[in-house]
């Protein structure tokens, strides 16, 4: 079954997993760096006027600050908890003027003229992507643009495989279909990531630490549990570990 997103729960997994995210994410930080990189090859953006959707502990925000001199920066996540700690990690020197922007991004109002709205492994937690896509176009001034990653279908396959909880991804084909209708594409690359861990625990114990356990409830036994290790090592395990597949696109996109 594919859950229905609910944000309070959402939000509190993430909250839980502030303390072990960073150590965990491995693979958001992989994508984040592949995504500024992206960006880096179009000296077309301006960094004037930022929106930052879901900053997390601010992984993608201290990457996005070092690499560029960001001059204001709106900084939003369902959880206002963690801006404290993002604000704790950017040099001094590279600061931009922060204005926090907390709560549901999908019922705040949002910034006008921005030079640039960027997200990272964000937009997959969204009720209303298409919604969204055309309130951020409305935001963008003239040559704004839209930076982001997703996750997509093919992620957490194995657990979902196997408990069929997980989130209804879109195809990459399918967003870059929803932004044609406001932006010009202008890139998009898809890629799988994967980590191997030593038992299924360790999945389960990567899901939490990471957040993730917001795609939905499920309630284990004791032999439920027994059951999904031993499923979990005789259908994907390898000599190397037991896997956790992640399947992510970057897309960068001009304001039409």
């Amino acid at each position: 079954m594919v859950m229905t997103l609910n944000k309070e729960r959402i939000a509190h997994c993430f909250r839980q997993a502030m303390a072990t995210y960073d150590l965990h994410a491995t693979v958001q930080k992989q994508v984040s760096a592949r995504l500024l990189a992206l960006a880096g090859q179009f000296p077309a953006i301006s960094y004037e006027r930022v929106l930052e959707v879901g900053c997390s502990t601010g992984l993608l925000t201290e990457m996005l600050c070092r690499q560029q001199r960001v001059e204001t920066l709106f900084l939003n996540d369902l959880v206002p908890d963690f801006s404290a700690s993002v604000r704790a990690r950017i040099p001094k020197e590279r600061m931009p003027h922060f204005l926090p922007l907390f709560g549901d991004i999908e019922e705040l109002p949002l910034p006008e003229s921005l030079t640039l709205a960027i997200s990272s492994a964000t937009f997959q937690w969204l009720t209303d992507l298409p919604g969204f896509l055309h309130r951020l176009a409305q935001a963008l001034g003239k040559d704004g643009f839209l930076v982001f990653s997703i996750f997509g279908p093919g992620t957490l396959e194995e657990f979902r495989e196997l408990t069929g909880v997980g989130l209804d991804y879109r195809s990459p084909e399918e967003i870059a279909g929803l932004l044609e209708r406001n932006f010009i594409l202008e890139r998009m690359e898809t890629e799988k990531n994967r980590l191997l861990l030593p038992t299924p625990r360790d999945v389960l114990q990567h899901l939490r630490a990471t957040g993730v356990g917001g795609v939905g409830d499920y309630c284990w036994t004791k032999s439920g549990l027994r059951r999904f290790e031993q499923e979990y090592r005789s259908r994907f395990g390898t000599p190397a570990g037991v896997p956790v597949t992640y399947a992510s696109s970057c897309f960068i996109a001009r304001k039409k």
